[in-house]
Parts: C-alpha cells; structure tokens; sequence
C-alpha cells in the first residue's frame, strides 16, 4: 500500500504543480486570497502565506487576544473572505474571528447557540450569510448574516415568498451571483423529532427579488468524500466518479477520476480561483499544495443527465408517452390495414390479384366488376349497357349478361379458393319488375371505387 500511495503520488508530477510544505502543524484551515494571488493556511502557533506568483513561502507567529483560547479548531470550521476581511466562523453557533495584527480576535457580540449544526455559509454582497441548520431537535429556515457595522448576526427576510422552503440542515449549496440554491440534506420529522429524513427537494431564492421558488425533486445523492462549489457548479467526490451538478442548467453530468481526484481521500481542504483548483494534499510522502488545471482535475465524461424533476417534466415525460403510444397504435393500425388490404383482391386494369395470383378478365367484366364495387345496388339495365350488342336480340343479350355474371363469379371463386359467388342478383323492393345485383365488397380493396 506505501508503495501504491508512492507511484501515485509520483504520477501527479504530470498533471499538478506541487509545492512541498515543511513542519505541517497542528492545521486548522486555510484560504486562497486571489486579490494579492496568495495561499494562506493557518495552525495553530502559525500561518504559512504562499506566494503564487513565485511560490516563496513567508511564516508568521499568531498571537492569540484575551477572550480567545489558544486550541486546535478555534478558527472555525468556515473560513470566508469578504472583500479584504478574512473571517473564520464556528458553524454550530456562528462566532466570528479574524486576524488583526496577526492576533486571533473574536469580533462578534453574539453567543455559542448551538443552533447552526449544518448550514449552508456563503458571501453575498460583500457579507457573510448563512443558511439553515441544525440544533435543539429543529431546523433552521431562514438566512442569517453577519452585520459587520453592529458585529451582529441578523435575520433576513424572504419579503416576496408566498412558499418557503422546510427547515434543513448538511444541504449542499450553490451561490451564483443573486441566486442561492440549496437541495439534499436532511429535515426533522415533526412528529418525532429525533427522526431525521432525507431531503430531496431543489430550491432557489433570488436576492433581487427576495422569493423563494421550488424547482422540484432530486434522486438521492451519492456518498462522497469532498466536496467543493466553482464557477456555477458544486462538485462531488465520490469513491468511484465525480458528480458535476449544475442547478442553473439542470445538468448533472458525471466523470471518470483523473489521477488528481482519485487521492481524495487525502485531500485536506480545497479552493477553486483563476481556473484552478488548489488541493492541500497529506500523504506517507509528506503534505503539498497540488495547483491543478480544471481541465486536468477531471478525468472523461461518463454521462450527462437531468439533475431534478418537476411537474413540466413530468408533463412533457406524460406527452412523449402518449405520443409513443400514439405511435405504436397507429403503426399497429397501418400494420393491421397493410395485412387486411394484403388479404383482398386487387383490381388491375386487365384482371384481379389475389396474392401471388392472378386472373384475367376482358374489358367488359373489368367493367362490370368496377361498376358492382362502386354501388351499393346495381340494376339489370345498368350492367345490360356494358354487354349488349345491337345486332343482337333483347333476349339474347340477356343472355350473354346473365353468362358474363357467371363467367365473373366463377373465376373469382376459383381466385379466392371458395364455393359461393360474390356476385348476387334480387328484386327489387319498390319494383319487383327490376333484378338488382349486388357484389360483396368484404373481398376486395376498393380504395378510390367510392361506396
């Protein structure tokens, strides 16, 4: 195992610089200040100050004022850059420190409450806020912030929000410009208060406007190790890929590890400035400031979905489903019809098809056919007009009409394999002088013949 962390360690030499950090003491936090492009990390007894520009290290003694004890964590598990001021802030009950005259100095007037277990700490216009949070069995659900004039905290309220989101606490956060969106985390159940529950619902609350607006739902987030918020995003590291989520756009798009992300497990804190990320790295090695390109710190994309869901989405999954079954039902429809119409004669101009076969018919019984599957009745004239010949009798044009019809019916029951004629003859109800004749049309594919 010591010489895996070696070889990997060694590997990084392609893909990171990395500066080496002697007598690593007790660490308590760090910071990357991009007004003068420095990189401070604080202990203890000291603060190292790194130089990006030519990567000098400067060390400086901390004293600690009166009202400050002098123990591990006392800067606070939040450090904030606000402007020039660089506060440390404890997370449980939000007291506030800064170093002034490289003097530890508690600033705020408030009390350890105990009461911010969890909550998401952010800059907003040049102030410290915070949001949510954990303690005494109940969860915060609004913003606080850090009036720096009164070293206060206040509260500030959604004035414009007709629905605010239930309190929580360990949500993950995303603050872009005048947008804040928090979602994942947990909340208490109201009726048993030691009972906390997984919360799935994406959140937006915009500082123009001071509303709160739902986005929807999410699918539970995966365990990760380290965490850390750039540009618009939030970056999760887990064990096995990193999830880049991406609320604005709502994209969650996951990576391969690089060889970068996968020592997470030794990260010790991380910042994002200028296009990179600074890894503080402790190994069997000894313990570095990795700067890593961004495009370096990810390794290939493995997919690209929706982050969260909500009633349009549903909506719209609602209407591509009743479109592909809308689909499906018509291609069976046209399927069906294709195979009815396939099962039907045919008529060609010189005879019928039925299949693979084929009969022959003169011109006259074409007619006659065309005649019989464009009407519903047709009378014994009608069909005699196509047949007769004048240097023929009456009578024996009848006959030759009554042999067409039974020339007709014969081949077409031969076509069909069947016994009984499709062509029949009655008298009429109004006139039982008139023979109508009827053909029936089940049989055959009459697509423009009219009724």
């Amino acid at each position: 195992m010591r010489l895996l962390f070696i070889l990997l360690f060694i590997g990084l030499n392609g893909y990171a610089q990395k500066i080496k950090i002697e007598n690593f003491g007790v660490y308590q936090n760090s910071s990357l200040n991009t007004l003068n492009n420095t990189f401070e990390l604080y202990f203890v007894d000291y603060r190292l100050t790194i130089d990006l520009d030519n990567f000098e290290k400067t060390y400086t003694d901390l004293n600690y004022a009166k009202n400050v004890k002098k123990e591990a964590g006392r800067l606070g598990s939040v450090a904030m850059r606000v402007q020039d001021t660089l506060y440390f802030i404890h997370g449980s009950g939000g007291m506030v420190y800064m170093i002034k005259n490289d003097t530890v100095r508690r600033v705020d007037k408030s009390f350890d409450h105990q009461m911010q277990h969890g909550a998401c700490w952010f800059e907003h216009n040049n102030t410290a806020f915070s949001y949510g949070g954990y303690g005494f069995w109940s969860n915060r659900d609004f913003f606080t912030y850090y009036d720096a004039k009164q070293d206060e905290w206040e509260v500030y309220h959604p004035i414009n929000s007709t629905k605010i989101p239930r309190g929580t606490s360990n949500s993950q956060f995303i603050k872009e410009a005048n947008e804040f969106q928090f979602f994942g985390g947990n909340y208490i159940n109201p009726h048993n208060r030691r009972e906390r529950i997984l919360n799935n619902e994406v959140w937006t609350f915009n500082f123009s406007t001071n509303e709160w607006r739902y986005l929807g739902q999410h699918e539970t987030l995966d365990e990760f190790i380290k965490k850390i918020s750039y540009k618009n995003y939030l970056v999760l590291i887990e064990l096995n890929q990193i999830t880049r989520i991406d609320v604005k756009n709502n994209k969650k798009t996951t990576y391969q590890h690089s060889p970068i992300s996968a020592q997470q497990t030794a990260f010790r804190s991380m910042h994002y400035g200028n296009g990179k990320f600074y890894i503080v790295m402790g190994n069997i090695t000894g313990t570095y400031l990795l700067i890593v390109e961004e495009e370096d710190f990810f390794g290939d994309m493995v997919e690209e979905t929706k982050f969260y869901k909500n009633q349009s989405y549903w909506l719209k999954q609602g209407g591509i489903f009743l479109l592909a079954i809308s689909i499906i039902l018509l291609t069976l429809w046209f399927l069906k019809k294709k195979f009815v119409d396939r099962n039907k004669i045919k008529l060609l101009e010189n005879g019928l098809r039925y299949h693979l076969k084929f009969t022959e018919f003169d011109a006259e019984s074409m007619a006659i056919i065309r005649l019989l599957l464009s009407e519903k009745e047709v009378s014994s004239s009608q069909i005699l007009r196509i047949v007769e010949k004048e240097q023929y009798s009456p009578a024996h044009n009848e006959r030759i009409k009554v042999q067409k019809i039974n020339d007709i019916n014969i081949k077409i029951a031969t076509l069909l394999g069947i016994k009984e004629d499709l062509i029949t003859n009655f008298k009429s109800a109004q006139d039982r002088r008139i023979r109508l004749y009827k053909i029936s049309k089940d049989y055959f594919n009459i697509k423009g013949l009219g009724k």
